[in-house]
């Protein structure tokens, strides 16, 4: 993983993923986490769009991190636009646990549907 990046859009906090989530990565990707439930932060959207890979330590630590977020009352969104990103998700049946969209804006917009 090259980078992760992090920017707030009104009250939703995007963490910008830049690089494939190999194995070793995850203990980062975990702290990212960490960090923002720490900070209380409920609306998290992924922005994988420049991720080609992403490791089953790192799916796991997504698992667990939404199953964190919603027990507070918040929730995970992913963008995806990679398609062997998006097929993994599908073959782990992980888009039943997340919603995934393909631009970022909609990934904001749905979250601004919705008031918690």
């Amino acid at each position: 993983m090259e980078s992760i990046t992090k920017e707030k859009k009104d009250n939703i906090t995007i963490l910008k993923v830049k690089g494939n989530i190999q194995h070793t990565d995850t203990p980062n990707f975990e702290k990212e986490l960490e960090n923002l439930l720490e900070e209380n932060v409920l609306k998290i959207i992924i922005d994988l769009t420049n991720v080609k890979l992403v490791s089953s330590s790192a799916l796991g630590t997504l698992i667990a991190m939404q199953r964190r977020v919603k027990r507070k009352g918040g929730d995970i969104r992913l963008v995806i636009t990679e398609n062997e990103v998006l097929r993994v998700m599908q073959i782990t049946l992980l888009n039943r646990v997340f919603q995934i969209f393909g631009t970022l804006p909609e990934a904001i917009e749905s979250f601004k549907k919705l008031s918690f």
